[in-house]
């Protein structure tokens, strides 16, 4: 079945906007490296915040699939590209001067790390309205809100709690981190050697001069809560088509490789650090490859399991 004009342009500009959002990554990551808080001042983890974000959004847009895809064509002028383009430059250059100042005055920083914090998320998220709009255009902004604005609602209150049961669920990273440190020390012996430690329960593996530690955020507690988040919204969208028996069945298989390509990726990391770019491990991989990884698993399975789990028309 052909998808309609405005909802194909809706995907398109949707893959246009993350390629956007990665690459400004690229460019700024010497200026996130040099402005990061020290981790007793970090009220949110990002990564966290962007995965309970993407559970509620992969739900939200499985709720409205038929309004979703009735979405009309927009375009979009040249002054409002070149306006975007501009508000978003300015942005960040806005947010990034804030974290310089953060960073040179961590006395008041600490001192004032709530309103400060506050400050530099809403920063941080009108830069990405104008990056919203770059791609997407003001009116359909507003023609979006005017239409979903209860549903974006319930996605911004649903993140909070997502986000707060997600930081409760993580207390079991000591766990799955020793599994996940022993593995990746055992695939690290095949081809060098590796040395792996613990600092308390955190396992710390060193590898030709670079040295990561195991921590909560690469234990794969996050993949494992962003794959079901994404697997609830995509059954949400096809409920009266998908066999209900089957999606539970295949459900916890796939699961378990969500956890083998935490390992993978881990295993990635430490090599590009040892053997190409500490720097560049550390912070364009450690941030982009999970999110790459994990999309291609999960078009992957998606694309061999769908059509087993459909009902058949008798």
């Amino acid at each position: 079945m052909a998808l309609p004009k405005g909802f194909k342009e809706f995907l398109v500009k949707g893959f246009i906007l993350a390629s956007l959002f990665v690459l400004i990554q690229l460019i700024t990551m010497g200026l996130v490296a040099k402005t990061t808080l020290p981790g007793n001042l970090k009220l949110f983890a990002m990564d966290d915040l962007a995965e309970a974000a993407i559970f509620m959004l992969a739900i939200f847009i499985g709720l409205n699939r038929d309004k979703i895809l009735k979405i009309k064509s927009y375009s979009v002028g040249i002054k409002t590209r070149i306006s975007s383009a501009a508000l978003v430059i300015l942005g960040l250059s806005v947010y990034f001067a804030y974290k310089i100042f953060l960073i040179t005055n961590i006395g008041l920083t600490a001192s004032h790390i709530y309103s400060l914090t506050i400050i530099e998320y809403l920063l941080l998220f009108i830069t990405l309205f104008f990056l919203i709009s770059l791609v997407f255009g003001f009116k359909f902004c507003k023609d979006f809100f005017k239409e979903f604005k209860a549903g974006i609602f319930y996605v911004l209150t649903g993140t909070i709690v997502v986000y707060s049961l997600t930081r409760e669920f993580q207390k079991l990273w000591v766990y799955l981190s020793g599994f996940v440190g022993n593995s990746i020390h055992y695939l690290l012996g095949l081809i060098g050697t590796s040395y792996l430690y613990y600092v308390r329960d955190l396992p710390i593996i060193s590898f030709n001069g670079f040295t990561i530690g195991v921590a909560q955020t690469c234990s794969g507690i996050d993949s494992v809560l962003l794959f079901t988040g994404l697997y609830l919204g995509i059954l949400a969208w096809d409920w009266k088509l998908i066999n209900k028996k089957k999606a539970i069945a295949v459900y916890f298989p796939a699961l378990f490789g969500v956890f083998v390509l935490d390992i993978i990726r881990i295993f990635l990391l430490i090599l590009i650090g040892a053997y190409v770019s500490e720097s560049f491990a550390l912070h364009t991989f450690h941030t982009n490859a999970a999110s790459f990884l994990f999309i291609i698993y999960f078009a992957l399975f998606w694309k061999f399991s769908y059509n087993w789990m459909k009902i058949k028309n008798k």
